[in-house]
């Protein structure tokens, strides 16, 4: 890869305890680039904004935040060659991180997502889940591939992503309104365009949450709301079938590895996710409010 600027954007809300570690971690990283760190804080009660103007080299204020819009916005100012979009809470698995994110990029692969590995503190369903959706193998997703890979091929984290700059405007960018899965949304817009996205195993993160029931509720709501919204531009169909594989899946390890609790715990776990899912896909209101 030639010398190019890579432009790092950052949503931030009340992250105060991840900037320092997370800033540190991203300037650890070797390659033959540039990075200019962009932070995008939304009404943030401790010392996001602070902090993030000692550390980053723009910060933009937002004052009504949207998973699309804001990193938009973000992309509007950013000088980059390519655009990088990470969350607050991930780390760089290694100093390796972005320049195996950025290697496959071509005037054909035009972006890039990498492999997600929950944190140790953080509980077995948790990680079982990274394992079955960040799996060793890389995954090219585009029209060709669309039966080989099933609902995966529009399974896109901007967690952790990289895309062409030029291409990423020539679609649009994140110029719409969703409540989540804005990184599914372009996703399948790239696919649509004729041009291909890579899952790269090599390009690592720390990243996992440890949600309670009633977040995991309302996440899963957010994502039910999403396909209602675009079901006539994505085809949602098998994602209750890779729901039901991802069940099997957890089970599975979870008696293996003699996890008892976890296997109590999981119907409670699931049916939060289930039932925010299909209580948010037909009960949607306007993601424009």
């Amino acid at each position: 890869m030639k010398n190019e600027k890579i432009s790092i954007i950052v949503p931030i809300y009340n992250g105060e305890k991840y900037l320092k570690k997370l800033v540190e971690k991203l300037k650890e990283q070797k390659g033959n680039f540039s990075i200019e760190l962009i932070a995008l804080i939304s009404h943030s009660k401790d010392k996001s904004l602070e902090i993030s103007k000692e550390l980053f080299d723009k910060v933009l204020e937002v004052k009504k935040f949207n998973h699309a819009k804001t990193r938009h916005r973000g992309a509007l100012i950013a000088e980059g060659d390519i655009l990088v979009f990470i969350t607050q809470d991930i780390l760089p698995y290694d100093n390796n991180w972005l320049r195996e994110l950025l290697n496959p990029l071509n005037e054909n692969i035009i972006a890039s997502f990498s492999k997600q590995i929950a944190y140790e503190e953080h509980s077995e369903i948790e990680k079982i889940i990274r394992r079955f959706n960040y799996p060793d193998e890389n995954r090219i997703c585009n029209k060709q591939n669309e039966k080989i890979n099933g609902r995966k091929n529009i399974f896109y984290s901007d967690a952790s992503s990289a895309i062409l700059k030029e291409e990423f405007l020539k679609l649009g960018g994140y110029d719409f309104f969703t409540p989540t899965n804005e990184d599914v949304y372009l996703a399948s817009k790239i696919i649509k365009s004729g041009k291909s996205f890579i899952y790269i195993a090599e390009s690592k993160i720390w990243h996992s949450h440890q949600l309670s029931l009633k977040d995991s509720y309302k996440r899963y709501g957010d994502i039910g709301k999403f396909e209602k919204l675009f079901e006539k531009e994505i085809d949602f169909s098998k994602t209750e079938n890779e729901g039901k594989k991802l069940l099997m899946y957890l089970i599975k390890e979870l008696i293996k590895r003699k996890k008892i609790f976890e296997l109590i715990y999981l119907p409670f776990d699931i049916g939060a996710r289930w039932l925010g899912y299909k209580i948010g896909k037909y009960k949607y209101g306007d993601v424009n409010k």
